[in-house]
């Protein structure tokens, strides 16, 4: 299971404590000419998936995951707040990237616990949730984060899945809106933070889905 963009193992702790059994690793930093595609290959020789195996992630995770899955023995997908198109993705945010290019890492940097703020507070997270988001915002480079943004927006996404996709997704998801999804499960008044804000219906969800 693989984390999104400006977050890390963390996030996935309302999972490790219902007891669910998966490998996250750390994500290397993004090469300045990866793709979401080269970056997947990079993944999998660190990971040495050389046998069967379950890939997913949430958000930006899952699309790494979608990649490998062409590239791997992968039984099936898993995506949490996802999507399998970088045409999921609402066009204001293709001029937010451009814009941001330009801007100073400083700049950036703030941004980036600013926006985790806002985003948390949409989501309606708790005081320690709210913090661990800033945390992982902090520690998550501002180099890393400009070419990931870029990697998302220019995704060239394979047209087909070679093995099962299952997929949830939050109602209320700002980020990928419902309408540019197609998800097996949907989570009433659920935001981008699903496996955070509804640990029981997305537990549920990957319990059925995790074992190879």
């Amino acid at each position: 299971m693989l984390p999104g963009m400006g977050t890390d193992e963390r996030i996935f702790g309302p999972q490790r404590a219902a007891g669910l059994e998966f490998e996250t690793p750390a994500l290397p930093d993004p090469y300045p000419s990866d793709t979401i595609a080269t970056y997947a290959r990079r993944i999998r020789d660190q990971l040495r998936l050389d046998g069967p195996c379950v890939v997913g992630g949430v958000s930006f995770g899952g699309m790494i995951a979608y990649e490998l899955a062409r590239i791997t023995q992968a039984r099936r997908v898993v995506l949490v707040a996802s999507c399998t198109s970088s045409r999921a993705i609402p066009w204001h945010f293709r001029p937010v990237e451009l814009i941001c290019r330009i801007i100073p890492d400083f700049i950036i940097s703030q941004r980036a616990v600013i926006s985790g703020w806002l985003l948390t507070h949409l989501e309606g997270l708790t005081p320690e949730q709210l913090q661990l988001i800033r945390e992982m915002a902090r520690d998550t480079g501002v180099t890393a984060l400009r070419r990931i943004g870029r990697m998302i927006l220019t995704w060239d996404a394979p047209a087909n899945c070679p093995c099962p996709v299952h997929h949830i997704h939050g109602a209320r998801d700002s980020l990928i809106p419902l309408r540019k999804v197609n998800p097996e499960v949907v989570v009433p008044n659920g935001g981008h933070l699903i496996n955070m804000t509804h640990p029981n219906e997305v537990n549920a969800f990957l319990a059925r889905y995790l074992s190879c």
